[in-house]
């Protein structure tokens, strides 16, 4: 490390997101929300952190090709504009073409991937143009050094949270990711954080790498809120997998609220667990909504199927203390599967409002990379070739995946939640403007 601080040569390093363009088809989400403008429009965290825990000496240029709504073509030119000495690339699986296309299309000398693909498939990134690809939870530290050293092959993260700066929101302008337009809610100057990497749990319908979990210290978590309401948010979100599961750490955020005398808007994401004392508490410190993975309201489903630690019972426990605790539950839920009747299907709306949600989100069950579903489809032999890694190896524009389901049935599918989620959304808009003429 001597070595480097003695050298100090400045860089130019650009960072860069992967666009949208030429993305696999995806079913999931219903057709009613891709017609929302803003709806999706997030800071990119993860290369923002690692570009505020570079070596202060060096330029660094943010190119957020995904919010921006950048073509592939438009990207690369971006790239080449800056002429960088350094490239961070950061992607997912299902952007594949896009990063396989700018790894070949730009001359940057030193390129460098990572990521959740990363994580997947370093050895193949490689052999598509990657000088470096970098694994693990978190890569800040080894991101920096590898800048420095322009380290080539496979590079294993092994930093942790308290080792590392939170991201500087002012390396973008972050008035740009206020939401402007959302379905379920809307809030005054809305910025993301996260407190915790990694998930416990093992969904078979979920792409999660790293069951251990991270957690930042209460402390270094209320300096980051407290960053962005100095920025300007007023609402904060705190976008973990599962940022509610311990009752010692949200108390001792709660506390350190307190010393503070600090009081915010505030929202987050977790699992069906909350103590009712710890979520009044919670709510009288400004939390409004809590957005959970519910899945299904069946035990057949949630256990065998979705091999999901939870049961109906819990579910309905924890919506009935949010409900008391005057916390909004927005439920992520999830239909198309073999084990689901007809029956099911016209009482889950029902079942939904008794539970008191918010703002239900229903979305398809779909064969998403790496996961066990897919993994499951292939071996049974419903899928008869592993199209994902074909995919992989030689990414095509506008790939999309075969279907599981019948067309018809896709088509039914598509059509009930399309037509349940504009119900519940136009019941809350016709709420919201109740309150306001009140």
């Amino acid at each position: 490390m001597l070595e480097i601080l003695e050298k100090r040569v400045s860089k130019k390093i650009v960072l860069a997101t992967m666009p949208d363009d030429k993305a696999p088809r995806d079913w999931r989400a219903p057709d009613y929300y891709r017609r929302v403008e803003n709806a999706a429009r997030q800071m990119p965290l993860g290369i923002l952190s690692l570009a505020t825990n570079l070596n202060p000496w060096h330029d660094v240029k943010i190119i957020d090709a995904k919010s921006d709504n950048l073509t592939i073509e438009e990207t690369i030119q971006r790239i080449e504009q800056e002429k960088p000495d350094v490239l961070g690339l950061t992607a997912s699986s299902t952007r594949a073409y896009a990063l396989t296309e700018i790894l070949k299309q730009t001359s940057t000398p030193y390129k460098v991937v990572v990521g959740s693909h990363a994580n997947e498939l370093p050895n193949l990134i490689l052999r598509q143009g990657a000088d470096a690809v970098l694994t693990g939870q978190l890569v800040d530290l080894e991101f920096r050094d590898a800048v420095e050293t322009r380290q080539k092959g496979i590079i294993t993260g092994k930093t942790k949270f308290d080792q590392v700066k939170f991201p500087n929101r002012t390396l973008l302008d972050h008035t740009t990711y206020y939401s402007k337009d959302f379905v379920f809610f809307t809030t005054e100057n809305r910025l993301h954080m996260i407190s915790s990497v990694g998930c416990y749990q093992h969904c078979n319908f979920c792409h999660m790498k790293y069951h251990t979990m991270q957690r930042k210290n209460p402390k270094a978590t209320v300096d980051e809120m407290q960053h962005l309401y100095n920025l300007g948010a007023r609402s904060i979100h705190i976008l973990d997998d599962n940022f509610d599961v311990s009752a010692k750490w949200l108390n001792g955020l709660l506390d350190e609220m307190d010393k503070r005398d600090f009081n915010v808007e505030w929202s987050g994401r977790g699992e069906i667990r909350m103590d009712y004392q710890v979520a009044k508490r919670m709510s009288e410190h400004g939390f409004k909504r809590i957005h959970v993975g519910i899945e299904a309201l069946d035990d057949n489903i949630l256990t065998k199927f979705f091999k999901k630690n939870s049961s109906v019972e819990r579910i309905y426990q924890f919506c009935d203390t949010m409900n008391r605790a005057n916390i909004d539950v927005l439920g992520f839920l999830i239909v198309g599967t073999p084990l689901e009747t007809d029956k099911y299907l016209e009482e889950l709306p029902k079942k939904i409002k008794e539970l008191g949600i918010s703002h239900p989100y229903i979305q398809i069950l779909s064969p998403t990379p790496h996961t066990d579903y897919y993994r499951d489809l292939v071996a049974q032999g419903v899928f008869k070739r592993d199209f994902w890694a074909e995919y992989f190896e030689n990414p095509v524009p506008d790939f999309q995946i075969p279907n599981p389901h019948s067309s018809a049935k896709l088509k039914e599918l598509q059509a009930y939640v399309d037509s349940v989620q504009q119900d519940y959304v136009l019941e809350f808009k016709k709420n919201k403007e109740s309150k306001t003429i009140k």
